[in-house]
């Protein structure tokens, strides 16, 4: 059996989940604002980031098939966790580059606003305007066009790989 990598099914998963993160959070971010449900924007852009994984999961899960299928009906352990794992990592870099077109040219104000918004949340949670102020630093880099895109990457990779060993165990070909 050779190795093979599904592409396809990698990149489809990484547009899907890359548009439906920013396209989701600016919708649901924009409900929130207009409607006042005063919902953080963290907590906003955490749920979609959880929906991302399984987006994630379910392109891992097609990827393993196809090469499955591809194999014959057999699939190695080894090469359904290399499946995952390409698919999480290509998924990382197309949503890093969906990051990247959103806080540069669609919401190029996202890091200031998330910044703000943090602020806002640790003042509420009783901190005092000096540790609100001294964690200003991390909120900034967190929320950075730089800091989105190596959340994206690594991120969905880690995720691919943890993905890949539990969901390899059930799609493998077992042995008889």
């Amino acid at each position: 059996m050779k190795n093979k990598y599904p592409l396809k099914q990698a990149i489809i998963t990484g547009m899907i989940s890359g548009i439906f993160a920013v396209f989701s959070f600016s919708i649901i971010n924009s409900w929130n604002r207009q409607q006042a449900w005063g919902i953080n924007p963290a907590t906003i852009r955490g749920l979609i980031g959880l929906v991302t994984l399984l987006i994630l999961g379910a392109g891992i899960y097609v990827a393993m098939q196809s090469i499955k299928k591809l194999n014959g009906g057999k699939l190695l352990y080894g090469q359904a966790i290399k499946a995952g794992i390409f698919v999480g990592i290509i998924t990382g870099l197309i949503m890093a580059l969906w990051g990247f077109i959103y806080c540069e040219y669609i919401n190029p104000g996202y890091a200031t606003y998330m910044v703000n918004e943090g602020k806002r949340a640790l003042a509420a949670s009783g901190q005092t305007p000096q540790q609100v102020e001294n964690s200003v630093p991390d909120l900034q880099k967190q929320y950075s066009t730089g800091g989105q895109i190596i959340q994206a990457i690594v991120g969905q990779s880690v995720c691919g790989i943890v993905i890949s060993l539990i969901m390899g165990l059930f799609v493998r070909t077992k042995n008889k």
